[in-house]
């Protein structure tokens, strides 16, 4: 239980950075308040991971502080953006698929510390580029229509339930070519800021691997019944079944999303 708490809590570092993009964009801004209560304190919560594994007592209370904190700062926004992000994509969507074929559940924790260094494998390839070159008129002439962005979004899960529900959350904040130019433009202006507020923010997924490991967690997906194919495609499919705005959806209309995923699984790659 203490590892498990300790993944969920882990993962506020890149659902900071994923709020941190979304408040820049103008998407949805960050609650003052709400951030403060969960991430003043993250790494001073989450820095001793080994003792908590030991079963320190006092360790083991800063765990449940920040756990306390980030439901109240969910209380005052009256959503779970402060603590949940990219990473709870890949979680919940391992959740749903694992209920839908029938197999034994994992705990949610271990799934989110995964997730967590899905996601910050991914921050990783995206700092390492420069988004203010992006080939605007290019992507636009791809993007596609609301009809085509549908029929993707069935195609790619084969469990009727969990595509209905991908459907109706991956439209809901869907946007035109016209919006998407704008969206573009905002970010080419922006990503400089941006992008140092990200370096501030997140940890390296190796730095973050190596904490869950010292907690207990695992950190092999194959150790969550994850396979290699399966990660590989929930870098596309985690972004449809949450309408919230991640580094997810900023990969996907930047064009850069296969080129980040390729260089995860090359040889010398975060999952190679």
């Amino acid at each position: 239980m203490n590892s498990t708490g300790y993944g969920d809590l882990l993962g506020k570092i890149t659902a900071g950075a994923d709020w941190i993009i979304a408040d820049r964009l103008g998407i949805e801004p960050i609650d003052p308040q709400a951030w403060s209560l969960v991430q003043d304190a993250l790494r001073a919560w989450t820095a001793h991971p080994e003792r908590l594994h030991a079963g320190d007592p006092q360790t083991i209370e800063h765990l449940f502080e920040g756990l306390i904190m980030a439901g109240v700062a969910m209380q005052i926004s009256a959503s779970s953006r402060p603590a949940s992000g990219s990473e709870h994509r890949f979680s919940h969507l391992w959740e749903m698929q694992a209920l839908g074929h029938g197999h034994p559940a994992i705990p949610h924790g271990y799934k989110v510390g995964i997730g967590t260094i899905a996601a910050a494998a991914l921050y990783e390839r995206v700092l390492a580029r420069d988004l203010t070159e992006i080939d605007i008129d290019a992507r636009c002439r791809a993007w596609p229509g609301r009809a085509e962005v549908e029929r993707m979004v069935r195609q790619g899960h084969d469990i009727p339930q969990l595509a209905e529900n991908a459907v109706e959350e991956t439209l809901a904040k869907y946007i035109t070519a016209e919006q998407l130019r704008e969206r573009l433009l905002l970010i080419q202006a922006r990503w400089p800021a941006i992008r140092a507020e990200l370096e501030r923010q997140l940890m390296t997924a190796d730095q973050l691997r190596g904490l869950l490991e010292a907690a207990g967690c695992p950190t092999d997906p194959e150790a969550i019944n994850i396979t290699e194919a399966q990660l590989r495609e929930s870098y596309w499919l985690a972004r449809t079944i949450r309408s919230r705005y991640t580094v997810l959806d900023l990969v996907y209309e930047t064009g850069v999303l296969d080129a980040c995923v390729e260089e995860l699984f090359a040889p010398g790659g975060a999952w190679s």
